[in-house]
């Protein structure tokens, strides 16, 4: 059995003799990928207690839950200062950059005490069940069943083995495709068909954020970072032998439909 002591005593001996938790985080509403989404969000919720739990903490190893007991790990902090405000514990914890390689990749076993979400390091082993491939964003869902922020698209396409099961999908067919503008609501919608379907058009995305539509390339124009806000999704898939003025047909159709001409982002 690998534990998570040796995994990290390999990487760096900084925890070693330091007063040291182990945290996790589960919320069993949430899909893994949905709280990779919102990590600014459980870091705030990290750093806010009810009661005293980091106190006496030098450290804090923190994870998601994920399915039964299996559990990944979300980053290592250094505990700083707490303050007190209308009963509520702040922390000051400062990400440790040592262990970053494992961060979103490493999972180990919480255990049967999985009640328990705050533990001491020196006194729980904890059995390493996996390491993820860098790049990793989780499970293919399936083509009609997924919504992808951007930074999501880009380590996708930046690391095609590591989602293969994604990649061999998109890479496989035709579709209908929606950027979601999540600032504004306005839609684009899309065709991609070709060699590598919706793989080689989205490819285009995760380099130059617009694909060369001219209502993406005005909103880039005035907000370098403005990708950030675009999300992408599959409408429709199509069969490798439909012909192009049927694919059109159909996108027009969703154009329609979504009012992406009119109020959207489509400009014909």
């Amino acid at each position: 059995m690998i534990t998570l002591q040796q995994i990290l005593k390999s990487q760096s001996p900084m925890l070693e003799g330091k007063k040291v938790k182990l945290v996790r985080h589960k919320d069993s509403r949430a899909e893994y990928r949905e709280l990779l989404k919102s990590k600014d969000t459980l870091l705030k919720y990290q750093r806010e207690q009810a009661k005293d739990v980091f106190g006496a903490c030098d450290y804090i190893i923190s994870f998601i839950g994920l399915d039964r007991s299996r559990s990944v790990l979300f980053g290592v902090f250094k505990v700083g200062v707490s303050k007190k405000k209308n009963g509520m514990y702040y922390y000051d914890l400062e990400p440790v950059p040592e262990f970053d390689a494992f961060v979103d990749r490493l999972i180990i076993d919480w255990g049967n005490n999985a009640i328990a979400w705050h533990q001491w390091y020196d006194k729980q082993t904890k059995e390493v069940v996996e390491i993820l491939p860098r790049g990793y964003i989780g499970n293919f869902p399936g083509l009609l069943d997924f919504a992808l922020e951007f930074d999501e698209l880009k380590n996708l396409i930046d690391n095609p083995d590591a989602n293969y099961e994604w990649r061999n999908q998109l890479c496989a067919v035709n579709g209908i495709y929606l950027i979601l503008d999540s600032k504004t609501g306005q839609q684009y919608v899309g065709s991609a068909n070709g060699k590598d379907g919706i793989w080689q058009r989205w490819s285009e995305y995760a380099v130059n954020y617009t694909g060369g539509n001219k209502e993406l390339v005005a909103l880039i124009k005035s907000d370098p970072h403005y990708y950030r806000h675009f999300r992408y999704s599959v409408l429709q898939t199509l069969p490798s032998n439909i012909t192009q003025r049927e694919i059109v047909a159909i996108e027009n159709l969703y154009k329609q439909k979504l009012g992406s001409k009119m109020h959207g982002l489509n400009r014909n």
